[in-house]
């Protein structure tokens, strides 16, 4: 593990299968700006790297690539299509984040491939491939051939969840996968035959409360219609690839039943351009209705210069921006300052919030209590809530896929320590022959047929 290894880091896979050098997932960090804020590539000293494989565009998995691209050129960068076209927005949002957040650990050389023009010419080099065929990956210096296929993994639009084939061996990593059906995408099409090695998420392991989108529908509709009642307005702090179009589309659905008024929807930033990507593909990935696309949804633009003048300050309103915790200077951070002082109004959480973060800060804050947000005292008048609404499995979900799969050998990532040992208790209670695997970041693990017993495991 170079990123990911007990924790949601800079998510970075590196498989050595038979000669063949495959890193999964070039992440950036969503706390770190400093050493740790992009897969940690020294480990690999002389091992073999060959291809890159990114499971989806979050920036999590997606940011840190050209930063890897720059210390490995001949790397072959390959996702499924959706990813590919999604790539074009979140290395340019990421390639702004980072021009002054890391200026000071990594060189003007590190970063280069930052640039806005090289990130064009970078995206050239992409192989987008479909989903459920098989293509071939082998190493450059005589490493056996992977057979290697993408299959819809559930989480977001261009999701993935990747399987490895090679002399017998059987490999599958889930990336971040999700068994429950949301609004707008589908859940998980994954084969549950047997693996030798799975490679599993953990986010949601911690707790085994299970995914209800209907029970959350409902909740939000209660809260939506309190607070419009009384002549507020709500603003959702929303990740602009993934929640803002599945929330869109929910709040539409509420309209249509009854549930909620029709009341005035406002958007705008990075999250309007990634709902035109979802609508490109609204009839060739498995959406939950075919043909259904965001912008049929009205919506009235956000613009940062008439962000403090418009209806929404007087009229009932949803408002749905990012960042979606609350970062500085995002248009969520910008109103929240207007939205705290508002006792009518009231602030819908419905996505992770790192603790480090505004949006973190504000969720766990009281009502007229002097509380610390973004580096400032302030107090909040506006009520605050917190929605579910997740894209990952649940416990139950990934015991369930795991007890199907019955892998020879489990290796758990992406999720915080005790999530982690979490998993690895329920399956070690259900699988006792298998292996279970909470993996250290940089250290080396043999697995496949007769391989010996791993030294670090739980």
């Amino acid at each position: 593990m170079l990123g990911g290894a007990e924790e949601i880091g800079a998510n970075c896979t590196y498989l050595d299968i038979d000669g063949t050098g495959i890193l999964v997932d070039a992440g950036l960090h969503p706390r770190y700006r400093d050493g740790r804020a992009f897969p940690a590539l020294d480990y690999l000293q002389q091992r073999p790297t060959d291809a890159l494989l990114i499971t989806h565009a979050h920036t999590d998995h997606l940011a840190g690539l050209p930063y890897v691209m720059r210390r490995m050129p001949h790397l072959r960068p390959i996702m499924t299509h959706a990813t590919r076209d999604l790539s074009h927005i979140m290395l340019h949002n990421s390639a702004k984040l980072l021009k002054s957040d890391v200026s000071t650990w990594f060189s003007k050389e590190a970063l280069e491939f930052y640039n806005r023009d090289t990130i064009e010419l970078l995206r050239r080099a992409f192989e987008a491939v479909p989903y459920n065929e098989p293509f071939p990956l082998r190493g450059y210096n005589g490493g056996s051939d992977v057979s290697t296929t993408f299959h819809w993994a559930g989480h977001i639009l261009g999701s993935a969840s990747i399987e490895f084939q090679c002399k017998g061996l059987r490999i599958l990593h889930t990336g971040d996968i999700q068994f429950d059906h949301q609004t707008v995408i589908s859940k998980a099409r994954v084969p549950r035959g047997h693996v030798d090695v799975l490679i599993c998420e953990a986010t949601n392991c911690l707790r085994d409360q299970p995914n209800n989108i209907p029970a959350d529908a409902k909740r939000l509709a209660s809260y939506i219609n309190m607070v419009t009642s009384r002549n507020g307005s709500v603003l959702i702090p929303c990740f602009a690839l993934g929640k803002t179009q599945e929330i869109l589309t929910l709040l539409y659905s509420m309209m249509r039943k009854g549930s909620i008024p029709h009341l005035p929807i406002w958007t705008g930033g990075m999250g309007v351009r990634v709902s035109k990507i979802y609508d490109q593909y609204c009839y060739t990935e498995p959406v939950r209705v075919p043909g259904f696309e965001i912008s049929d949804i009205p919506q009235n633009r956000l613009n940062f210069d008439t962000l403090f003048n418009e209806s929404y300050m007087k009229t009932p309103s949803i408002v749905v921006a990012s960042s979606g915790m609350m970062n500085r200077g995002t248009i969520s951070y910008a109103l929240a300052g207007s939205w705290m002082e508002k006792p009518t109004f009231g602030i819908a959480f419905i996505g992770f919030q790192d603790e480090t973060s505004p949006g973190h800060q504000m969720l766990h804050s009281l009502p007229n209590v002097p509380f610390e947000f973004a580096g400032r005292k302030v107090k909040r008048s506006c009520a605050v809530e917190r929605f579910r609404f997740s894209a990952h499995a649940s416990l139950h979900g990934i015991i369930d896929f795991v007890t199907d799969v019955r892998p020879t050998m489990l290796v758990i990532v992406h999720g915080e320590p005790d999530a982690c040992d979490m998993l690895a208790l329920c399956i070690r209670e259900r699988l006792p022959a298998t292996r279970v695997i909470i993996p250290r970041a940089g250290m080396p693990y043999i697995v496949g047929h007769n391989a010996p017993v791993p030294t670090q495991s739980t």
